[in-house]
C-alpha cells in the first residue's frame, strides 16, 4: 500500500479525531497535515495493518504538543468552527455534539474519540494510553452515558 493510500483511507479518522479535541476545523486540518507530515520524516515506516493506530498516536502527539505551545492546557474556545460546506441543521448537529464530547472530563474524552473518532480497537486504546482494558471498556460507556445526558 502505498503512502498516499495509506493517507486516503485514514486522513479522515485523523481528522474527526483532531476536531473532536480542538473544535476547530481549519485547526484540525493544519493538524491532520502536521500528522501526516511527521509520518513521512519519521524512520518508522507505515505498516497498512497498523497504520490508523500510528497515525491516530502521531495525531494525539501533536495536538499535545500544540496545546503545550499555546500554554493552555485544559482550555478550549467557547466557539466552534464546524467545516462550512455542512449545511445548517448539520453544523448545529456537530457543534452540539463536539461542545457535549468536550463537557467530558479528559479521562472519559480520550478513549471515546479515540474509539469513536479514530476507529481504533479497545486494545490499541488500552495501548496508547497505558491502562487496562477493561479500565478502556469502563471508560468509554460511562462517557456514552454521560453523553446521552445531554441530549
Amino acid at each position: 500500500m502505498t503512502f498516499g493510500e495509506i493517507y486516503e483511507e485514514h486522513a479522515p479518522a485523523v481528522y474527526r479525531c483532531l476536531l473532536a479535541w480542538s473544535r476547530d476545523s481549519l485547526l484540525a486540518e493544519e493538524l491532520t497535515a502536521e500528522t501526516f507530515y511527521r509520518a513521512i520524516v519519521s524512520e518508522q515506516e507505515v505498516r497498512s495493518a497498523t497504520a490508523r493506530g500510528y497515525l491516530v498516536a502521531i495525531a494525539r502527539n501533536v495536538w499535545r504538543k500544540y496545546l503545550a505551545r499555546r500554554g493552555r492546557v485544559g482550555e478550549m474556545p467557547v466557539e466552534v468552527t464546524a467545516p462550512v460546506a455542512l449545511s445548517a441543521e448539520a453544523r448545529v448537529d456537530l457543534e452540539r455534539t463536539l461542545a457535549a464530547i468536550f463537557e467530558l472530563p479528559e479521562e472519559l474524552r480520550e478513549p471515546l474519540v479515540l474509539y469513536a473518532q479514530g476507529g481504533l480497537s479497545y486494545d490499541e486504546i488500552a495501548a496508547q494510553l497505558e491502562i487496562t482494558l477493561a479500565a478502556v471498556k469502563i471508560r468509554i460507556f460511562r462517557a456514552r452515558q454521560k453523553l446521552e445526558s445531554y441530549r
